[in-house]
């Protein structure tokens, strides 16, 4: 029985280091840069707050689901904060917690049409094992039930970030920068799976075709320490800047759809993964939405208006 347990801890622990140690697979990123770079914070002139939920490999036992709600926005002339509430969850484990991050954004031209931000976030996440959700041979097996930790775990991640307008954005960051050890089994203390450093560059454009049509390509590149690269392309339709249908391809993974839109102050969008790998032959692929609401920002630029009275729902009166 021990043997059977230790081998199921090595898998687990496999499993946890390829799921749980990294930022959570999203298909829109673009519309929520945040998530891979902690100098978005402050970029835009609105402040964003975005809802977002993934489930991927539907129909698959055990099959990973993401949600996060992430808000940030300027509090200053050149300084902006945000903070992502994520919750993962991947079979038997979670992986709960929250980032508080802060940019300082630099002014490149005097229109403040370009801004380069640099950024930090600071994260703590709880690693958790259901111990309920595991098949043993034995009910309520004690060996089981006093085998795994939860433990609470802190990170930091940095990046930079440059933005012009609405339309264009590129940057790089690094997650897992403390590489701390997740030590989540109590019968041996040689399991172990630490944290390893991953790094992101992102970048995209809106190019304006006709006043009412536009095309924007996006890109996404990870590679990790442990020796694993993904590249995501993605190009999407917009039509009068309120409606986008598009597609992505994420390099020997997925292919993607997206389709979403934005009615006043609330923009909304959905994608539909197809899985390319052989998980295709059990899983009806993933599927993720987000709602955002947009909280507009009469002078953004002015610092000397006080913050509560600059930030306001969106009127699209003004």
């Amino acid at each position: 029985m021990r043997n059977t347990l230790y081998t199921f801890a090595i898998l687990l622990g496999i499993t946890l280091h390829v799921q749980a140690q990294q930022v959570s697979l999203n298909s829109q990123y673009l519309f929520n840069e945040y998530i891979l770079n902690p100098a978005a914070v402050g970029s835009k002139d609105y402040t964003p707050v975005q809802l977002n939920f993934r489930k991927q490999w539907t129909n698959f036992p055990g099959a990973p689901t993401t949600q996060f709600l992430t808000a940030h926005g300027r509090v200053a002339d050149k300084m902006g904060i945000g903070a992502n509430i994520y919750n993962d969850l991947a079979g038997p484990s979670r992986r709960t917690g929250i980032t508080f991050s802060g940019a300082y954004h630099l002014q490149l031209d005097k229109a403040y049409n370009h801004k380069l931000g640099f950024g930090l976030g600071l994260s703590l996440t709880q690693h958790f094992i259901d111990v309920t959700k595991l098949d043993t041979y034995i009910d309520n097996d004690p060996t089981v039930l006093k085998g795994f930790n939860n433990q609470f775990v802190p990170d930091a991640n940095a990046g930079i970030f440059y933005h012009y307008k609405n339309k264009g954005f590129a940057g790089v960051s690094a997650y897992n920068l403390v590489q701390m050890n997740r030590d989540l089994f109590n019968f041996d203390s040689s399991i172990n799976s630490p944290l390893v450093r991953h790094y992101y560059f992102i970048g995209g454009y809106h190019f304006e075709i006709t006043k009412n049509f536009g095309i924007k390509p996006t890109v996404m590149a990870q590679a990790i320490e442990a020796g694993v690269f993904q590249f995501d392309g993605t190009l999407l339709f917009t039509f009068n800047k309120y409606f986008w249908i598009g597609g992505s391809y994420r390099h020997n993974a997925d292919v993607v759809g997206l389709i979403g839109g934005q009615v006043g102050p609330l923009k909304f969008g959905y994608s539909y993964d197809y899985t390319l790998s052989d998980i295709a032959r059990y899983s009806n692929g993933s599927h993720e939405v987000f709602l955002e609401l947009q909280i507009r920002t009469k002078k953004t630029e002015d610092s000397s208006i006080p913050w509560l009275k600059r930030n306001r729902i969106y009127n699209t009166g003004n």
